[in-house]
């Protein structure tokens, strides 16, 4: 018979997984799964928390992605600031991504839990349930139609947390500049997986997506749009018309109207 075992340490369960990442070309891929934890690294530091960064548990690279865990007393820091600090990190890569081609792209969608994760030391890799349950996050349909859904040039990053992350940290009061109500609630699946859990979407910078943006013809006012084009072959007279009328063809029914006769 085992014996009892105590808990291992509470984690907050952090996961980035590039976007379309295999769409980037082949060469220029190994760079951009390097630049993931470099920028990671540089919104944590922005945000005054790169004592955070610097003592991470169980890191590991993913390839097109990157897992780590906090103690879960720092959650709160994994919403608000990182989270729109992260967006506008991934804007300035994005300018440096342009002047290299449009072809390269870096869109990152994060995912963040809670629980109890075994912590075999800082190098070692975090194994247990909540780690799973943040990949299947990230892997959700949720998440990925939100990124597919936005403007690639102006959403990069969109998260998704889970319930016990909404309820322990946001619902709680403890991000106060990122209330309930800028996340979205939403049922995350993963096809072919045993998954299906509640979870919250945030967006730090939604957008509609590039084909749906209005053209010039639409921004105008309807001042600014000239006359409507008359038909073809004629003029198109509505109503009563007096006596006087010049032009050329006309299909209309003219009356006159106020005449006594003699």
């Amino acid at each position: 018979m085992s014996a009892t075992q105590g808990l291992p340490p509470s984690r907050a369960v952090f996961a980035v997984d590039a976007e379309k990442f295999t769409h980037n070309p082949s060469a220029r891929q190994p760079e951009l799964s390097h630049a993931i934890p470099g920028l990671l690294g540089s919104a944590f530091a922005r945000c005054g928390l790169a004592e955070v960064w610097e003592t991470r548990r169980f890191p590991q690279g993913t390839g097109d992605g990157y897992v780590f865990g906090v103690p879960s007393e720092r959650a709160p820091f994994l919403l608000d600031p990182l989270l729109d600090q992260l967006q506008e990190t991934l804007e300035e890569h994005d300018q440096r991504l342009r002047s290299q081609g449009r072809s390269l792209r870096l869109r990152l969608r994060v995912a963040i839990h809670l629980g109890s994760v075994p912590d075999f030391g800082e190098r070692r890799e975090g194994i247990g349930t909540p780690v799973n349950d943040t990949f299947r996050l990230l892997d959700s349909n949720s998440i990925r139609k939100e990124l597919r859904a936005s403007n690639p040039d102006i959403t990069l990053l969109a998260a998704i947390v889970s319930q016990r992350v909404f309820e322990d940290v946001v619902r709680a009061g403890y991000t106060p500049g990122l209330p309930p109500g800028r996340f979205r609630n939403v049922i995350a699946e993963v096809a072919g997986k045993e998954f299906a859990q509640p979870a919250w979407i945030y967006v730090p910078k939604p957008s509609q997506p590039s084909d749906q943006l209005p053209g010039p013809a639409a921004s105008q006012s309807p001042g600014d749009r000239g006359p409507a084009p008359q038909p073809s072959g004629g003029t198109t007279i509505g109503g009563n018309v007096g006596n006087a009328i010049t032009g050329g063809t006309f299909s209309a029914e003219v009356r006159q109207i106020g005449s006594t006769g003699s």
